[in-house]
């Protein structure tokens, strides 16, 4: 569903135009002294669905400017699926901020909830061929 729309001379597109879903199971090899998935391999999977929706959102690069906001909520285990989803939530100029949300899906529970895992947000900046900034569509209200 793409639902870009002008407004003045600037593009904007809805937030659903952007948004990425990713899963992906979590290995042994991914664990920590603890048990544990490894705080930077959740890190990895949010920058990877940020970068992505951003890239969506700006029809091309898009690179990581900051990390607003990062909030570890539960561990993930070794066998987990995690679900990482990624939609826009501002889009500037040249820069946009991206909402991040990571659940799981415990290896070893028939049936229940998913377990919200972490919470991020991103800030990235489109860049052209020579890496500079350029402009962006706008963001939608929906």
């Amino acid at each position: 569903m793409n639902t870009r729309i002008t407004v003045g001379d600037r593009a904007h597109k809805a937030p659903a135009d952007s948004q990425v879903t990713l899963a992906h199971i979590m290995s042994e090899h991914e664990t920590n002294l603890y048990g544990t998935i490894h705080g930077g391999v959740v890190m990895k999977l949010i920058d990877d669905a940020a970068a992505a929706a951003a890239g969506r959102h700006a029809d091309g690069p898009a690179v990581t400017v900051s990390v607003d906001r990062m909030t570890f909520l539960s561990p993930a285990r070794a066998g987990d699926l995690l679900t990482v989803h990624a939609e826009l939530c501002h889009a500037g100029r040249t820069s946009m901020a991206v909402a991040v949300g990571v659940t799981a899906e415990r290896w070893n529970a028939t049936s229940g909830p998913t377990t919200e895992v972490a919470t991020a947000r991103l800030t990235f900046v489109a860049i052209d061929a020579e890496g500079r900034p350029r402009p962006v569509p706008g963001l939608k209200e929906e």
